[in-house]
């Protein structure tokens, strides 16, 4: 059954949209079973990178008041998006279905939302298209998708930071999707690539715990 997850989300504020998304962007196709690259750098209009600090990421689908979280991509662990500005995950194809009501979340665990200090700052992607995916939605997240007002995804900046709370749900392999897995149990799709901007290095990301080493990504 889906479960309450986390009371965090809110309405859009794009002044505040400094962590600027470089891919996903609206338009982009990733596939299930697939490397997805994410990558984002400093627009700077608003707190930097480096205030952002140590962030969780995360792949979700759903609204700007209501949303599921679907797979990890660094979660629970986290990245520091001022000192690496790239990630690459495999999608798990059965964490919902063909649509392009995808978003990456970002969650800083050193800044504050600043409208509502309890809550970590927020930033997300454009909304984008998953292809190739097994899994179907249920009725909770084809709610939060069809009542969504707005969404968490912006314009051509391809990124927008929340400032107030909502709802997010998680994913049980019973109901958001028609096979077990939403990534977080599922052996074969836990773990994401992470790499400097220019991809000579990283962390390898695997169930819970970092391995470090040379990796080579894109």
């Amino acid at each position: 059954m889906i479960k309450v997850f986390l009371a965090l989300v809110a309405t859009a504020s794009p002044a505040l949209a400094e962590l600027s998304m470089t891919a996903p962007v609206a338009g982009t196709v990733c596939t299930g079973g697939q490397a997805c690259a994410v990558t984002w750098n400093d627009n700077r209009q608003g707190p930097s990178l480096a205030q952002q600090g140590n962030c969780t990421i995360a792949l979700y689908t759903g609204g700007a008041q209501q949303q599921t979280f679907l797979q990890p991509i660094a979660y629970p662990q986290s990245v520091n998006v001022s000192e690496i500005q790239s990630i690459s995950f495999v999608v798990d194809p059965a964490i919902g279905e063909n649509s392009d009501q995808y978003f990456i979340r970002f969650s800083s665990l050193t800044l504050a939302n600043p409208t509502s200090p309890t809550n970590p700052y927020l930033s997300f992607s454009a909304k984008f298209t998953l292809s190739g995916m097994t899994g179907t939605f249920n009725s909770t997240v084809r709610n939060q998708i069809a009542s969504a007002s707005a969404t968490p995804s912006s314009t051509a900046g391809g990124s927008t930071s929340q400032t107030s709370t909502g709802t997010v749900t998680r994913a049980s392999s019973s109901s958001t999707t028609s096979r077990a897995s939403n990534g977080t149990n599922n052996a074969a799709f836990p773990r994401a690539v992470i790499g400097t901007s220019t991809g000579s290095a990283g962390v390898l990301v695997a169930g819970a715990a970092f391995v470090v080493g040379v990796v080579s990504l894109f």
